[in-house]
């Protein structure tokens, strides 16, 4: 394992700042051989034709498109690699699709599920966070790798989990609602704990303070957007409804969706909250006018999503070394075992069937952007090493593929119960 920096040197590593988060990216360009215009239009065909393929098949599209960055990307044909412009499109991608998500939410039905997914975050992250530290020693682990092995288990990909609900048309049902509310709480905790990771893992003790402050400044913020920040909002789109040009609510849409984002990621916490606070927030408004709702999703889903969904099959670039052993397997067990078990029995008290609280179980298994952030803020502050690094990477890439998969098996285990005689509210 890499000699850990001093503690001192230690917290210039976590992305507290653009510029910080900047110089510890990965430096990555657009393939010499290909012009970027290019290589951007050859991303989005090839994502949309393996999306279209999938779909056919009866599979989420959003499988084809993470497949057609890993074609494209240095795993395969190492045609196209991450730089900096596909990162603010995959950026813009998970801002679109959050906030879509939430002007999509109902929010009678997400307000009835707040006490289920309340549970399910508590116990999806306490049941992964645990088997992360004991899996961690079982595969003989320092302390500081068995901590950021609990962290990375604990955090869920709210941008998966909801491209995955809305492709299997299940985002607006009780379980839906569940895993979208887990997902969004979980999201704040996995940005707390990694502000809590560095000096956890150096010292081998818990500091509380960076703990509240950063717990403190999430509570703010989500209470300054439902008041004032709501108010100000919908002041501002109603303005824009009034002008003469056309496409003016359009533009003050996307302006809100993503400065409420920006002000997230300002505040340390990942911009998929903010889009999400923004589209619940804008809901209403939104929706009622379908000129701006339909552009936003055919925009967004056709053209930005599809890069945040094809990136991180860019990212996947695999050691053969790190294939060697139980270590890859291991953490794809544990990763899937452990969010499905503490999904399952957070929500299995307010669900109506088993079947129910097993998917929601799977529908919060997928890690993401915020995991590899955290994976690559951990190897550049010598908490882990390449082997432990790559070996991560692969296991965010499976649980990805996976959890969709595993949820359009769930919804259908809940069908096959509806159909024999037990009728559930979550499968309407």
């Amino acid at each position: 394992m890499k000699t850990p920096r001093r503690p001192d040197r230690y917290m210039e590593c976590f992305p507290s700042s653009p510029k910080r988060r900047k110089a510890f990216a990965p430096r990555t360009t657009i393939s010499p051989l290909m012009d970027p215009i290019v290589a951007i239009i050859v991303i989005l065909v090839v994502a949309k034709v393996f999306g279209e393929g999938l779909e056919r098949l009866g599979y989420p599209p959003m499988i084809g498109e993470i497949g057609a960055g890993v074609l494209l990307g240095p795993a395969v044909l190492g045609l196209v690699t991450l730089d900096e412009t596909l990162e603010v499109f995959a950026t813009i991608g998970v801002i679109a699709l959050l906030f879509i998500s939430g002007v999509e939410m109902n929010p009678k039905a997400f307000a009835a599920a707040k006490s289920a997914a309340a549970f399910t975050a508590g116990t999806g992250v306490a049941v992964p966070f645990a088997l992360g530290f004991l899996g961690g020693a079982l595969l003989g682990l320092s302390f500081a790798e068995q901590f950021f092995l609990a962290v990375i288990l604990s955090i869920t990909s709210i941008g998966v989990s909801v491209r995955a609900l809305i492709d299997l048309r299940r985002l607006d049902s009780l379980v839906g609602n569940t895993v979208i509310g887990a997902a969004v709480v979980d999201d704040i905790i996995g940005i707390v704990l990694l502000g809590v990771l560095s000096p956890v893992a150096l010292s081998g003790r818990l500091d509380l303070l960076p703990l509240a402050g950063a717990l403190l400044l999430a509570v703010l913020f989500i209470g300054f957007a439902f008041t004032i920040g709501r108010r100000l909002s919908v002041w501002l789109f109603r303005i824009s409804r009034s002008m003469l040009t056309h496409e003016m609510p359009y533009v003050a849409a996307i302006a809100i969706a993503l400065a409420t984002a920006a002000a997230a990621h300002a505040l340390g916490l990942h911009y998929a909250i903010g889009a999400f606070v923004a589209g619940i927030i804008l809901g209403r408004q939104v929706r009622n006018d379908r000129s701006v709702f339909d552009g936003i999703i055919d925009f967004g889903f056709g053209f930005f999503v599809t890069f945040f969904f094809a990136s991180i099959g860019l990212l996947f670039s695999p050691d053969p070394a790190v294939f060697v052993g139980l270590l890859v397997p291991a953490l794809i067990v544990l990763a899937i075992a452990g969010k499905t078990l503490g999904g399952y029995l957070g929500s299995r008290y307010f669900l109506a069937s088993p079947a129910a609280a097993l998917t929601v179980g799977f529908g919060i298994s997928a890690r993401g952007e915020i995991a590899l952030v955290v994976a690559q803020v951990s190897l550049a502050a010598g908490i882990i090493g390449a082997g432990l690094y790559s070996a991560v990477t692969v296991m965010v890439i499976a649980t990805i593929f996976a959890a969709p998969l595993l949820m359009k098996w769930g919804f259908a285990l809940q069908e096959r119960g509806a159909r024999g005689g037990r009728p559930s509210a979550e499968t309407q």
